[in-house]
């Protein structure tokens, strides 16, 4: 299917802005993270420079408070009424943080005229009263306590460390605000740092899991941990780029180096054949042996053409020309579907619409021939095949036994065949060789499970 030039543009850009969200997603996920790790650091903190400061200073005039309470009640036992009530007077005038007051239901003493409604010690109460000393009205706090015949009043002039208490959480929670700020700021910085190396982390195995072996991480002039990995990473791959280079290499020397004397040995037998069909000798043996020898070195031209493949998908130096993949479905299974009628089998085909992309015919010619012929070869007689072209690709089913969970990677390495179908004519190429032609392509292949049957689907990137 040819698109549109906008058509392309739009969905581009749209594919694009979804990259973005999806990258901003995580950012902003990793940013909350680091901010939130910050702000907990910085109100833990908070909180320990306030029980050490204003919760010390809190905790002292309680403790004073209590002291003062015990002092006059054990006076209160040791003295007579009329002692008490002198001492008290002299301690409540000379005390200047502490407002002390007695009162009894005959006088007040000390330095409250009247007693206000306050809860019993030590749950304090703030209220207002004029004290000299400042020349105005202030709020303190206190408590009453039982004591004789009488209740014991004490208060503490504590304004100073409540506007103290308001300025600490003022300042908290500017601190608190830079802190977001601040965490956002640097967490923004930090995310997109890191997830950038990670991305780049991420691009480099999917190209390698789309075989491109030759893909390295890039590593930074900073020498951190993360050019670490990447240099591990780097000589992982090396070495695995070497491993599969050399397996590669030994199965095609093999393949080359037999291919030329098998090729001699079959023109010899073709020249025996001849001979014996010119004396009227029977040459059924001579010719079984020419078959097998022809699907051997047809085994043997697949893996050097699956090493061809492979280069090119490596150089990325192949030419492709405007394919119309419709037409090339058709002329696949108008050769398929000889056959597939001598196993009475049904070959349909779907193409809702056409589709276009860049590519070398031929190749996905025998891409798609050979996955029909799979298809036709392991469905079984009377067995029904389908190939439907889809919006960015195709699919070839049919209703046989399929293939396992477990086996669907195996099936595309060389040589591999499924143990049930080693009773099949084949030498575990086909799947292989399709693979590469598909990602020469810029396609994924995909094996699905029919139910019944098994259904591989191609979808192109372009």
């Amino acid at each position: 299917m040819v698109f549109p030039p906008f058509l392309k543009q739009y969905v581009a850009l749209v594919t694009a802005w979804w990259n973005r969200v999806k990258s901003a997603h995580s950012v902003w996920r990793l940013t909350r993270l680091y901010t939130g790790l910050l702000l907990s650091v910085v109100a833990i903190l908070l909180v320990v420079l306030y029980q050490l400061s204003i919760g010390q200073m809190n905790r002292q005039q309680q403790l004073q408070m209590a002291n003062i309470i015990a002092q006059q009640t054990l006076l209160a036992e040791q003295l007579t009424t009329a002692q008490f009530v002198e001492q008290f007077e002299l301690q409540a005038q000379s005390s200047r943080q502490y407002i002390l007051s007695y009162q009894t239901k005959q006088q007040s003493i000390g330095r409250l005229s009247e007693a206000p409604t306050l809860p019993q010690c030590p749950t304090l109460s703030r209220f207002p009263i004029w004290l000299d000393q400042y020349d105005e009205i202030r709020l303190v706090s206190g408590c009453a306590q039982p004591l004789g015949s009488g209740t014991l009043i004490v208060a503490v002039d504590d304004e100073s460390l409540y506007e103290l208490k308001a300025q600490f959480i003022s300042a908290s929670a500017i601190a608190l605000c830079l802190a977001i700020l601040l965490g956002l700021i640097t967490g923004l910085i930090f995310s997109k740092r890191v997830l950038k190396r990670i991305n780049g982390f991420n691009q480099v195995a999917l190209q390698v899991e789309a075989g491109h072996l030759s893909a390295r991480v890039a590593v930074s002039e900073q020498n951190d941990e993360y050019d670490h990995m990447a240099s591990h990473i780097n000589t992982m791959l090396s070495q695995l780029q070497h491993s599969f280079e050399t397996i590669a290499g030994i199965t095609d020397a093999i393949a080359h180096d037999l291919r030329t004397p098998l090729s001699h040995l079959r023109q010899q037998m073709e020249s025996e054949i001849l001979d014996k069909q010119l004396e009227n000798l029977p040459t059924e043996q001579l010719e079984s042996m020419l078959h097998k020898l022809d699907e051997i070195l047809f085994t043997f031209s697949s893996m050097l053409e699956l090493t061809r493949l492979q280069q090119q998908r490596e150089d990325n130096s192949q030419n492709f020309t405007n394919v119309n993949l419709q037409q090339v479905i058709i002329d696949a299974v108008d050769l398929i579907e000889p056959l597939a009628e001598e196993k009475q089998q049904l070959v349909t085909l779907q193409l809702p619409s056409p589709l276009s992309l860049q590519g070398d015919a031929t190749l996905l010619f025998r891409a798609i021939y050979n996955l029909l012929e799979n298809a036709s070869k392991y469905a079984g007689v009377n067995a029904q095949i389908e190939a439907r072209l889809t919006p960015n690709g195709f699919i070839i089913s049919d209703n046989g036994p399929g293939i396992s969970d477990s086996e669907k990677e195996k099936v595309f390495q060389r040589l591999y065949r499924i143990e049930k179908s080693r009773g099949v004519a084949g030498f575990g190429l086909g799947l292989t060789l399709v693979k590469a032609i598909i990602q020469l392509h810029s396609g994924t292949i995909e094996l699905l499970d029919n139910k019944p049957g098994l259904a591989v689907q191609i979808t192109f990137s372009d």
